[in-house]
């Protein structure tokens, strides 16, 4: 039975005998199993050729993502890191700065090229998202250099172009701790308008959120990375002024921090990385008077001549950050008038505004004492004994002119009659 099964299938043998073979008989049946056989050299050549091509396609464009950073110099700051946006066609520049200083790069123009047809044009220059106009170019047939100047606070060049030749580079994901100090360092030293606040906004995604306050209504804010927002936050004698903001990442990576100033101090802030990760905010406005010993706007003034740049208000504001508030004197007479004088003044402002005639009679009232304190920008105020010597004078002064001087005309008047 056996050689008969054999002579069934001889023909199937003949034809697959390099990939047949026969493994098990059971009564009248037989079953195959496929073998394969091992695959010759030059087969093994071929199919790993074949391999190699496949992983060459399919990680070339990896490869293709990246690209060598340019040639360049820098004075007064390090490069952190590049990052280059073919659909914008701008190179980001990430430079932690130590102080003023000056970049210049090498820009290849199989990197990047700015062209009007077939000539040369400008390359667009930001410096913390604002146009910079004043930087220096040369040019090859092959390359363009230029030379970018910047301050102790920037933290990012963009140079825009027409034309990138390179697939986008990932730049760094979170944006380096110190140039977010650096900023809010900066924001504290730049002077806000009374009774404003600033909310700064500091991302490397997409936002969304919504910001309210005394002074301020409801507003939602939707934005991309940086962002700055001043809104009204006021106190008054009467009521003080709140604040809160809420504010999401609308990614599920990057980051997101936001930090609200006013009068030069943090009131509050918050950050997150969390997917999708929301920040609350909320706090009291910070008043622009009666804070601290040195005090804040001068509201009388300011209502009387209408302006904090009025030239009776500077006056003042000089004679007190730049005399008074120099010596530990100054300092002491400075927090006790600011006590007695913020009980008051919101109010005279106040009335000021609502009718002219009040405002023009206090302007007539105020106008000796401001002429009195002129003398003191004529005068060395170095040591404690002369702010207290010329300070007493001053006092003594206006009495007489505000007091002595009128119950002397009252009295003569009195007489005469």
């Amino acid at each position: 039975m056996y050689y008969q099964i054999l002579q069934k299938y001889e023909s199937y043998e003949s034809s697959f005998k390099d990939t047949i073979k026969c493994t098990r008989l059971y009564e009248d049946r037989v079953y195959l199993t496929p073998v394969i056989q091992p695959l010759s050299v030059n087969a093994k050549v071929i199919v790993i050729t074949l391999f190699l091509i496949m992983i060459g396609t399919f990680t070339s464009p990896a490869f293709a993502q990246q690209f060598k950073e340019p040639d360049y110099e820098i004075h007064g700051a390090e490069v952190l890191g590049f990052g280059l946006d073919p659909e914008t066609a701008t190179l980001t520049i990430l430079i932690d700065p130590r102080g003023k200083g000056e970049l210049t790069i090498t820009l290849p123009r199989n990197l990047i090229d700015a062209k009007d047809r077939f000539e040369d044009a400008d390359f667009i220059i930001l410096i913390d998202g604002l146009e910079y106009h004043f930087f220096d170019e040369t040019t090859t047939s092959s390359d363009r250099t230029v030379t970018i100047p910047f301050g102790r606070f920037n933290s990012e060049i963009t140079i825009m172009g027409t034309q990138v030749f390179s697939q986008v580079t990932t730049a760094p994901t979170v944006q380096p701790q110190k140039l977010i100090e650096n900023k809010i360092t900066s924001e504290l030293r730049s002077e806000i308008p009374d009774g404003k606040a600033k909310l700064l906004i500091f991302s490397d995604t997409n936002w969304s959120g919504a910001l309210q306050a005394s002074g301020f209504d409801y507003t939602e804010v939707t934005g991309q990375r940086d962002k700055t927002v001043i809104f009204g936050c006021e106190t008054s004698f009467i009521r003080e002024g709140v604040f809160g903001a809420r504010f999401q990442k609308m990614t599920d990576a990057g980051y997101l921090r936001i930090v609200a100033i006013q009068n030069q101090k943090i009131i509050d802030q918050g950050s997150t990385e969390a997917r999708m990760g929301e920040i609350i905010i909320n706090g009291n406005c910070v008043s622009s008077f009666g804070s601290g010993s040195g005090g804040g706007g001068c509201l009388i003034a300011t209502a009387t001549f209408g302006s904090e740049l009025a030239p009776q208000v500077q006056q003042l504001r000089e004679l007190r950050d730049n005399k008074l508030l120099q010596t530990s004197s100054g300092l002491t007479f400075m927090s006790g008038f600011n006590q007695f004088y913020y009980l008051f003044s919101p109010t005279i402002a106040d009335w000021e505004r609502q009718s002219p005639i009040f405002k023009e009679a206090v302007k007539l009232t105020i106008t000796p004492l401001l002429s009195s304190l002129s003398i003191l920008n004529y005068v060395d105020m170095d040591s404690e004994s002369e702010v207290l010597g010329y300070g007493i004078s001053l006092i003594l002064l206006n009495v007489g002119m505000y007091f002595v001087l009128p119950a002397i005309v009252i009295h003569r008047i009195k007489k005469l009659v």
